[in-house]
């Protein structure tokens, strides 16, 4: 598992978050607080990648392949290669995984790719999938939190 900076700032700033809440007397607050820095940090996420998406060029792209991730599942990763509208060859993997192989080898697909960044790109009927597990942990996280928030009503 690659751990990215964003997420070592993430747990040093819960880690300090429930350190000082608790020191103060106000463990349930900090726990509180740490879910919304969450929720705002994926919104801000979705945000950036819908806003990103918006600046996407469409083009057929060639299913040449899968990438294979065992862990302890298979997960397929689909292999696309296209053409760019300024004439360049991409080859580019595509980020979220399957359970299955959904497109043939040799398929072509509709994509939608960032003339900045033609590594980036997703299938045209797939967009959702891009932003769908940020609003999963918003909403998975919200019972916790409203677990946190009924103890402060009743403890009040």
């Amino acid at each position: 598992m690659k751990v990215e900076k964003i997420d070592v700032i993430w747990a040093l700033l819960s880690f300090v978050t429930v350190g000082v809440s608790y020191h103060c007397g106000y463990l349930l607050y900090g726990l509180l607080g740490i879910y919304v820095f969450m929720a705002l940090l994926f919104l801000y996420h979705a945000y950036t990648v819908k806003r990103r998406m918006k600046n996407t060029v469409a083009a057929y792209g060639k299913i040449t392949g899968y990438r294979e991730k065992k862990d302890p599942k298979t997960y397929y990763y689909p292999i696309v290669d296209f053409e760019t509208e300024d004439g360049r060859a991409v080859s580019s993997v595509y980020t979220i995984a399957d359970k299955n192989q959904r497109y043939e080898i040799g398929d072509e697909e509709l994509i939608c790719y960032d003339p900045d960044d033609p590594i980036f790109f997703f299938f045209a009927n797939r967009e959702e999938e891009l932003t769908a597990n940020y609003y999963r942990y918003i909403i998975f996280g919200a019972v916790p939190a409203l677990a946190v928030l009924l103890c402060i009503i009743v403890l009040r």
